[in-house]
């Protein structure tokens, strides 16, 4: 007789598959309530005007390793384009950019900058208005989890990939300045159809040589919740006849999913990790680590190294969103962005951390 399909063949514990599967209702049911309320109440609001808010809170000795803490706010709009937030860039003029999974953008200053403070907040009905839909997908609100460019954080122009969880696709758009987005050119890889619309890919990073490396929040089957799929495209993955990529295994922290990474000048990655804690309210861990992708290239498997531990007495919530911003003394910026699920019990909470390289563990080649 088989099992039930519910349990495993001792007829005991759930299967991985269904937990996962089970996990990912449950979010999406604790998330619906706090997310309609907030909506009903601004469902008109339009009012494009962003406050920002300073945090009181500091790190415990020890818990941001090779970082320095330099600030935290909250992030705040009736506008009922705001919210969300799963991916951030560092742009030009000391703006950053982030992008919600309903496909919005918002632009502003850093906070702790002496310039005025600048904004500009748009979504599919204004300036994005080719971003996420056309006229066979008007049921898709499409879900943006990443960004990569190929321009530095102190350039304008380039192109900026979006990575689309719900659709497993990726965009590129061609930038013509600040704020514009330009032709749209998207791709469905196959080797990413079959991966989850909740937990696809949620983490990519464009290397300088052109290759792209693309992260599935999921975890494999076979990883005991700790292994997440990775694909390194030979080049853009959002061409038309783009090659099929090389497979590999990222190894996390158990029950931690990578959302967002960026890479160093030395080639390593810090990857962004998020673990749900507690489910009403939504409570959530997170994690900066160090991988290297020369580990993955030479034995098909890399591991992402726990840094720091984005807990409290921080100011915590869904960190999803990672920017990097190069200093002038060989030092960075590290920006991190939650992604508030437009629900009524969460906040869009801006990390600014400091870190210099030379302080991080050295690479083992």
């Amino acid at each position: 007789m088989q099992p039930l399909s519910w349990f495993s063949a001792a007829g005991m514990l759930p299967r991985p598959r269904t937990l996962r599967r089970v996990a990912a209702v449950l979010l999406a049911l604790a998330i619906l309530p706090t997310t309609v309320l907030r909506d009903r109440s601004q469902r008109w609001a339009h009012h494009r005007q962003l406050s920002i808010t300073r945090l009181a809170g500091a790190p415990a000795p020890g818990q941001l390793g090779p970082f320095r803490f330099v600030g935290a706010w909250q992030l705040s709009s009736e506008d009922y384009l705001f919210g969300g937030y799963s991916a951030l860039l560092a742009r030009p003029d000391r703006h950053l950019l982030a992008i919600s999974d309903r496909g919005s953008w918002l632009e502003f200053t850093e906070p702790d900058t002496a310039a005025p403070p600048g904004l500009a907040l748009a979504q599919h009905g204004h300036a994005m208005s080719h971003m996420l839909r056309d006229k066979s997908e008007w049921t898709s609100i499409g879900d943006a989890e990443a960004a990569v460019t190929d321009v530095p954080p102190g350039a304008g122009g380039g192109h900026i990939w979006l990575s689309w969880e719900d659709r497993n696709a990726i965009s590129r758009f061609d930038m013509s300045g600040p704020g514009n987005w330009g032709h749209e050119q998207r791709a469905f890889p196959k080797v990413i159809r079959h991966w989850s619309p909740q937990f696809g890919a949620e983490a990519m990073a464009r290397l300088p040589d052109g290759r792209f490396m693309v992260v599935s929040e999921d975890f494999a089957p076979h990883g005991f919740e700790r292994v997440h799929l990775t694909l390194t495209f030979p080049s853009d993955p959002s061409a038309p006849a783009a090659p099929e990529p090389s497979h590999g295994d990222l190894t996390a922290d158990a029950g931690y999913r990578p959302t967002d990474m960026v890479q160093l000048p030395d080639g390593r990655m810090l990857i962004l990790l998020r673990r749900l804690t507690w489910l009403l309210p939504l409570r959530f861990s997170c994690r900066i680590a160090l991988a290297d992708p020369a580990e993955l290239w030479r034995t098909g498997r890399w591991t992402a190294r726990t840094l720091a531990r984005l807990d409290p007495p921080l100011p915590t919530d869904n960190f999803e969103g990672l920017g990097l911003r190069p200093r002038g003394d060989g030092t960075f910026d590290v920006w991190v962005i939650s992604d508030d699920n437009r629900g009524a019990t969460q906040r869009t909470v801006l990390l600014k951390l400091a870190l210099d390289p030379r302080t991080l563990p050295p690479a083992v080649r």
